[in-house]
Formats: structure tokens, C-alpha cells, sequence
């Protein structure tokens, strides 16, 4: 699947007000309007497109072409960001301490191989290049999905395809794992928090029964990579029965409980010593 096709339709960029706080009160020693900000996986620019008015200037970055293409033109002219850059995260093309703050959302579930998984050696790596890069106060922002208490409650399709669930899980990292990346390039934690009731999705997108059906629907989330044919077609077999009898809406608003009451993103701030 091809996401940066219908990522802008389908996310909504949660926790900006995370990301400005903590760098308003970073150590950099500077007000937020005069702080620049790398973005280490910017995919199509939701969050830059949130955040670049509160700051100096925004330097953008993703692996994907696909996503930097609709970055480049949705900021085509704009002063304040200054580059939108392909590479790679656990190798940052920028020299040491360039930058106010890093952020990077929703990107370190993705950026392992199978042989790194087991030791979160990519999350290591661009954890530490984050600090490199930064200047000593700046703070690095990360954010992923939250596993708290678990993975299947964080959308109201997830329990119906459970094998998808086992192999996302894997690759989302937990709290602590996030945390002792941190640390180990040398950041002090200075926030941990999953916040409630918002989700990361767009509710007039998310909350579409028919939406398991559709290709471009389902393009929004990543999860659906991992969900197999067999799999796919047994959830849409469940969702038919539930809109052919009329239960379907009242079904994802009873599922959608479990994500609000418990968070579906987790975020850790982490600040180099000054």
C-alpha cells in the first residue's frame, strides 16, 4: 500500500501541544519563535504544517519520496522551512548541535529490520543522532503508538484481526524501551505520557464502518499492511453482518471506550544537559 496517497485525509497530527511545551521549556534558553526544530520523519509534513508558524524555522526529513513529494508541495514558498531533505534517521546528514529541538512522531514502529528488532538497535541509533545534532538544552521529542494495556484496543477494527495485532506489536516499541533509548544516548526524561481521549486519526475517516472495504480507506493506517487476505476478508464478513443489521455504529462507539480511556499514543521528551 501506497500511504502517503491518503495519510493527510485519514491523521490528524495529536500532541502538538506536547511538542511546543516541551520546547518552550527546553534549556536552550531561547523563546519558542526563535527556536529551529528538525523533524526526523516528517512524512508528508502534518506535524510541520502545525508547529512551523510557532517556531523560526522547520529542517524536514523522511526515507519515503513518496511522502516528502507531497511535503515538498505543501510547503513549496514557505521561508520558515528552511529544507525538506530525503535520509535516514539512525544517520543524520546535519552536523552536531545545529538544532533547538527534534522531534519525531510516529515513525520508530517502522524503522526496524528483523534482525535489529529484538535490541531496538535503529531506535538506539537515531535516538543518539537526535542528540548529536542537537545544541546542549534542546529536547527530543518522540512519539509511537502506546501498548498500555494493549495494542488492540487502540482502534475499534483491531480486534478483529488478531495475527495483525501480534506482528504490530512487535514492532512498537515500549514505554521503557523508548525511555532507555533515551537515556543511553544521554537525554534526561523529562516527560512520559499517553494522552486521553484524542486519537491519531481523523474522526470523519476513522469512524467509517464501510471503511475495512476500501483500499484508499485503509491506506491511512500501516496496521492494514500487516493484515492478511484471510484476515481481511473475516473482518469484512464481521462488519457486513453488523451494518446489514444495523449494530455497527453502536459496536465502534463501544470498542472506540477502550482507546479513550486508555490513550493510543505514547510520547517521551528527553533533554541534553546543558
Amino acid at each position: 500500500m501506497d500511504a502517503s496517497k491518503n495519510y493527510d485525509s485519514a491523521r490528524d497530527p495529536l500532541g502538538c501541544d506536547i511538542i511546543l511545551g516541551a520546547m518552550a521549556m527546553s534549556g536552550v534558553n531561547k523563546p519558542l519563535h526563535e527556536q529551529s526544530l528538525l523533524d526526523t520523519g516528517c512524512g508528508t509534513g502534518n506535524y510541520v504544517s502545525r508547529v512551523v508558524d510557532r517556531v523560526a524555522e522547520v529542517t524536514a526529513l523522511d526515507f519515503s519520496e513518496g511522502m516528502l513529494e507531497k511535503a515538498r508541495v505543501k510547503f513549496a514558498g514557505n521561508p520558515k522551512v528552511k529544507n525538506i531533505d530525503q535520509g535516514d534517521s539512525c544517520a543524520l546528514p546535519y552536523p552536531d548541535a545545529q538544532f533547538d529541538a527534534c522531534m519525531n512522531n510516529q515513525v520508530v514502529q517502522h524503522i526496524e529490520t528483523d534482525a535489529t528488532r529484538p535490541t531496538r538497535e535503529n531506535l538506539r541509533k537515531s535516538t543518539k543522532e537526535c542528540f548529536r545534532t542537537l545544541k546542549p538544552g534542546g529536547v527530543c521529542i518522540i512519539s509511537t503508538r502506546s501498548k498500555e494495556p494493549q495494542y488492540s484496543d487502540l482502534y475499534w477494527y483491531a480486534s478483529l484481526a488478531p495475527k495483525a495485532v501480534a506482528k504490530m506489536e512487535e514492532r512498537v516499541p515500549s514505554r521503557q524501551e523508548v525511555a532507555s533509548a533515551m537515556e543511553e544516548a544521554g537525554f534526561e526524561v523529562t516527560l512520559e505520557c499517553t494522552p486521553k481521549n484524542k486519537s491519531i486519526m481523523n474522526p470523519t475517516h476513522y469512524y467509517d464502518a464501510r471503511g475495512p472495504f476500501s483500499e484508499s480507506w485503509r491506506r491511512g493506517e500501516s496496521w492494514w499492511s500487516l493484515v492478511s487476505e484471510e484476515e481481511l476478508a473475516s473482518m469484512q464478513a464481521v462488519m457486513k453482518e453488523k451494518i446489514d443489521n444495523g449494530t455497527a455504529d453502536a459496536w465502534i462507539k463501544e470498542r472506540d471506550l477502550l482507546r479513550t480511556q486508555a490513550g493510543q499514543v505514547l510520547f517521551v521528551v528527553g533533554q541534553k544537559p546543558v
